[in-house]
């Protein structure tokens, strides 16, 4: 349950970053496309973490 919620909270994270810092300029990184990686890998971990509580139940 502790993953399914950490992946949640990334990907919404993620999402709002996407979404407001399209006009920010880093000298590193843009947070526009940092925000996107965040929302996709809180997704994933989300997914895997429920397979995985699926598994478990079978069990």
């Amino acid at each position: 349950m502790k993953g399914i919620a950490a992946g949640a909270v990334l990907a919404i994270v993620g999402v709002i970053l996407w979404l407001t810092t399209k006009e920010v300029q880093t000298p590193v990184v843009s947070l526009h496309k940092v925000g996107l990686v965040l929302a996709v890998v809180g997704a994933a971990e989300a997914l895997f973490a429920l397979f995985g509580a699926g598994k478990k139940a079978r069990k």
